[in-house]
């Protein structure tokens, strides 16, 4: 049997296993980003892909229920081929980023007395607060913003028009003009 088709029944056997648990635990491993994790962990130990996706396995395994966790760093040395050392690592770390969080999301579902409340930025805190709150506050007026440049004063003259060239005749191309001393748009011959 080859490893694409282990690998479909493993995930076949999770999925099932994972739907058959209680919906807090569903909502706990969902929110835990074991992937994200993991990845990092990873990238922290230089695993390669395929380290890491053993690594994945091993620990949904446990997670799930089909291996005792406390044989995970056993299993991820005989899995990924690493040392006891790292092995070891390993186990306390996902046992730190993966486990515990679940526990802790686990607790403060179940209303725990001795839950860790969720930790959130005070701009979360208070977006939650706001939200909660069934009447929104009106958005506060703003001022108008003056332009930087003050726009022009009215004019208050009127506009003439300069007097008529004596040199121009209605009809006559400007060209035929002897005199082009008045003209502004000529300038006399050089």
């Amino acid at each position: 049997m080859d490893t694409n088709t282990k690998q479909q029944e493993l995930d076949a056997l999770m999925k099932e296993r994972l739907s058959q648990l209680p919906g807090v635990v569903q909502k706990a491993v969902a929110t835990a980003d074991i992937d994200k994790h993991l990845r990092e962990l990873a990238d922290g130990h230089k695993l390669h892909l395929d380290q890491w996706q053993s690594l994945e396995n091993e620990v949904m395994l446990a997670l799930l229920g089909f291996q005792q966790p406390e044989d995970l760093a056993k299993n991820i040395r005989s899995q990924l081929g690493v040392s006891q050392e790292v092995a070891a690592e390993l186990a306390a770390d996902i046992s730190k980023i993966v486990f515990e969080p679940i526990r802790e999301e686990l607790e403060r579902e179940l209303e725990h007395p001795d839950a860790k409340a969720a930790e959130t930025s005070g701009v979360e805190a208070a977006r939650t607060q706001i939200l909660s709150s069934g009447d929104l506050p009106a958005p506060a007026a703003l001022p108008t913003v003056l332009p930087a440049t003050p726009p022009a004063a009215p004019r208050t003259g009127t506009i003439e028009r300069a007097p008529i060239s004596a040199a121009y005749k209605a009809g006559e191309a400007s060209t035929a003009r002897k005199s082009v001393e008045d003209d502004p748009y000529r300038e006399p011959p050089a």
